[in-house]
């Protein structure tokens, strides 16, 4: 892995985490949950004016990636994701403006054990043979998050959240090896 990437991720360590939000880019037509690009954007308590995406590489589909962004101007609750994912796989108004969603999840019993909590570890995973990562796993005391490529462009998982074990669609090209940074 290009080693300014690994000096990006390294940089989060001990990072604790004050909001979290999910980043979407909207399911226009998709048949399955599994086909949603989601990304995940950490609000630092260090840095708390600007939000940290993990995602894939949109130029190459395959590698994790670190950007950074100013806060969102919108937010969409929580509550609002599943209502808002439903009626975009719909596709039934032309007229909705296609653009990325942001979801803030900070309040959210599914990500109790992420806000508040500082980032332990992290691991990429790769398939044995192949030095570029496809993914990346951040690990947190009493949970974590797993960013990987779909179809679409990224998903996560954390231990309560889309647990579709994507993991398995990559066995099929060979080993998945957790490589800690």
């Amino acid at each position: 892995m290009k080693s300014f990437y690994m000096t990006a991720f390294k940089d989060l360590l001990k990072e604790k985490v004050g909001k979290l939000m999910l980043v979407v880019w909207p399911p226009w037509g998709e048949e399955r949950e599994s086909e949603i690009s989601i990304s995940l954007g950490f609000v630092f308590q260090s840095v708390p004016n600007r939000l940290c995406l993990i995602s894939v590489d949109r130029n190459e589909l395959w590698s994790p990636k670190i950007k950074f962004e100013s806060l969102p101007a919108n937010t969409y609750l929580w509550e609002d994701f599943y209502p808002r994912m439903k009626m975009w796989m719909k596709a039934e108004d032309d007229n909705l403006i296609i653009d990325t969603e942001y979801y803030d999840v900070s309040n959210s019993e599914l990500f109790t054990n992420i806000i508040g909590n500082e980032i332990v570890e992290m691991e990429f995973l790769s398939i044995e043979g192949n030095p570029e990562p496809f993914g990346v796993k951040i690990l947190f005391k009493d949970d974590y998050i797993i960013f990987m490529p779909n179809s679409d462009g990224s998903t996560v998982e954390t231990k309560s959240f889309n647990k579709n074990d994507s993991i398995e669609n990559f066995k099929h090209l060979g080993n998945v090896i957790y490589l800690k940074l």
